[in-house]
């Protein structure tokens, strides 16, 4: 398993891992943010990206963002993970661990003391995964939202 930060080579296959793991999202927005990223352009939601490669094939892929907080954490400010993919052919074989110690030591040379990530609260295959990873749950949120017109 190779992991590496996000090159211009990858732009078109992270997009596509962008699109897998949020579904419900413009696939052209997700690939034209990637895009943008890798040209330089700052993103607010995305300070680096990791992607996961098994032999010559992209198989995951990790976002982080640095927020200025995150609910259960000390520290401020502090990086959050974004975005955490692995194809399902290729999960449990250490990928996404691989990914999370990237972002791990990304965050270490900055000089961060924590790492925040989220996931919903029915995700109990994330959720696990996290716990895996040494996260352990600060608090669990329902939001909601009413519409006005």
């Amino acid at each position: 398993m190779l992991i590496h930060a996000v090159r211009a080579a990858d732009v078109a296959t992270w997009a596509l891992l962008r699109s897998k793991l949020w579904r419900s999202a413009d696939a052209s927005e997700l690939a034209a943010e990637a895009h943008d990223f890798v040209a330089g352009k700052a993103i607010p939601t995305i300070a680096a990206v990791f992607i996961a490669e098994e032999g010559t094939t992209a198989v995951g892929f990790l976002e982080l963002a640095v927020r200025s907080f995150s609910d259960g954490c000390d520290s401020m400010p502090v990086p959050h993970v974004e975005g955490w993919y692995v194809e399902p052919f290729a999960r449990g074989k250490g990928a996404g661990r691989a990914l999370m110690d990237a972002a791990e030591g990304w965050a270490r040379e900055r000089g961060f003391t924590e790492l925040a990530s989220d996931t919903e609260p029915w995700n109990e295959r994330s959720i696990a995964a996290h716990a895996r990873c040494g996260f352990r749950e600060t608090e669990r949120l329902v939001k909601f939202c009413k519409s006005l017109r």
